[in-house]
């Protein structure tokens, strides 16, 4: 997790994201944005979708066709690298629903994928069991090996009722790509485990902080300005016979004290850090997923009670944080329809692509 927190992932897919169309767009998924996406609209909770890191070129690779809720939920992306394009298939399929549909039309899917994209990658909960040697994997192994795809995932992804399957995978060309590296990510928010796969040796475009410049306008700053602007006797502006030379020299004058007043600073875009986010939280969160790993194992069923129990008391906590937060911004603003505003737009993940003064 630390790596994680240092070297933050370049693509991220999620599948059974329970979210419909318009609450995944306000989804505020930091330094990220969403490039493709599936939403049910006849049944409940399913759905896939991938977000791509701000630093990467990304586009979405249209299939929405080949989609079905619960025989195929799928997404693609083709993410431009200096060298190479790859494609990207996430993709989510109920267990006991249509097997033939589903393959018959995977098999379509990614031949349109692959047509202009150098590399391939699919993952995503296949809901077959690779632990096992059952006709349905062979069947797909058999079908992607067809286009190159190998399994990558050797280790159970999902304990539930104290089994352990490996449901979920991720496929790609191994004699391509034969430097790469897979391991699982507990993180304690589903019965299932992430998967992080590196592929070594693959050369992107490393991201850099944007400088750009700005200017701070407050109270202390404006009086400042004030005050100068009281003292200067404007002498020279008046001692010129030239209309225009007196206008340069104004010119200079008010600049010079503007700018003493309101200094252009260098800053670089950061993302804005949660301030809300306590110190007592930030444990809480670490002791959240500690009793996540003791009680997920365990057959003591009041260590599973107390997990719960802990997980809703934590997300009260961080509800109230948050609701005293904002309450306290609103308080003390100044203009506070200006401030609301901003706080929706914050929590909705928007921002404006380029800023000039801070307030």
């Amino acid at each position: 997790m630390n790596n994680i927190a240092t070297n933050p992932l370049h693509v991220l897919c999620f599948t059974e994201h329970h979210l419909e169309s318009h609450q995944l767009d306000c989804v505020p998924l930091q330094s990220y944005r969403l490039v493709a996406n599936f939403c049910r609209t006849t049944y409940r909770y399913g759905g896939v979708c991938i977000y791509v890191h701000e630093s990467l070129q990304a586009s979405n690779i249209e299939v929405l066709k080949y989609c079905k809720e619960k025989d195929l939920e799928v997404c693609s992306a083709r993410l431009y690298l200096p060298t190479f394009t790859i494609g990207i298939v996430n993709l989510y399929r109920s267990p006991l629903w249509n097997f033939d549909y589903f393959l018959d039309e995977l098999e379509i899917l990614l031949n349109l994928v692959s047509r202009n994209s150098r590399g391939l990658i699919i993952c995503g909960d296949f809901n077959i069991n690779f632990m096992e040697d059952t006709v349905h994997k062979r069947i797909l192994n058999s079908l992607l090996a067809t286009f190159g795809l190998y399994p990558t995932v050797d280790f159970p992804t999902r304990s539930y009722n104290n089994s352990i399957m490996t449901i979920d995978n991720i496929f790609i060309n191994t004699v391509n790509q034969n430097s790469f590296s897979v391991y699982p990510c507990i993180n304690g928010l589903s019965d299932h485990d992430a998967q992080i796969i590196v592929l070594h040796d693959i050369a992107i475009m490393t991201y850099e902080k944007q400088l750009f410049f700005c200017q701070r306008f407050n109270e202390a700053a404006i009086t400042d300005f004030t005050i100068k602007l009281s003292y200067e006797l404007w002498e020279d502006v008046l001692s010129y016979n030239d209309v225009n030379m007196s206008f340069n020299k104004f010119l200079n004058t008010y600049l010079t004290i503007f700018h003493s007043s309101f200094p252009t600073k260098a800053v670089y875009n950061s993302s804005p850090s949660k301030a809300w986010l306590t110190q007592g939280i930030r444990i809480s969160c670490i002791n959240k997923r500690q009793l996540y790993l003791i009680s997920r194992h365990s057959l003591d069923q009041n260590k599973k009670i107390y997990y719960r129990r802990y997980c809703k008391v934590l997300a009260e906590v961080i509800k109230l944080a948050k609701r005293k937060y904002y309450n306290n911004l609103l308080i003390s603003a100044v203009n506070k329809t200006k401030t609301t505003w901003n706080i929706i737009n914050e929590n909705i993940n928007k921002t404006r692509e380029t800023r000039h003064i801070i307030y």
